[in-house]
């Protein structure tokens, strides 16, 4: 990895896959050889999956779940994230007057 950098003019990218085949290097570290951008392609999805399994399991468990749960974020936080207020904006904006109160066929 310290020969990489050396060996174009260019930015270099490496990428961090926990797990995987590379050695897991300081960001700092990283920049200081001359790399340029840091991927972390799988860190998200791998702490979805523990995140996933923390709740599921709490539920198995305690057989529920609600907002006092440290595996979940509160309901208010899973609306501004999802940008919920947008799609309701959205909605008034767009939806004809009288879109609800037509008969289904």
């Amino acid at each position: 990895m310290r020969r990489i950098p050396k060996l174009l003019v260019v930015p270099q990218v490496v990428n961090m896959v926990v797990g995987g085949k590379t050695p897991i290097v300081d960001v700092s570290q990283l920049s200081a050889l001359g790399f340029g951008i840091v991927l972390y392609a799988n860190a998200a999805l791998q702490g979805a999956i523990l995140g996933m399994q923390n709740a599921l399991g709490e539920l198995k468990q305690r057989g529920r779940l609600d907002e006092s749960s440290a595996s979940l974020v509160s309901f208010a936080e899973r609306q501004r994230l999802m940008r919920k207020a947008a799609f309701d904006e959205m909605e008034r904006k767009y939806a004809g007057g009288d879109m609800y109160k037509r008969p289904l066929k």
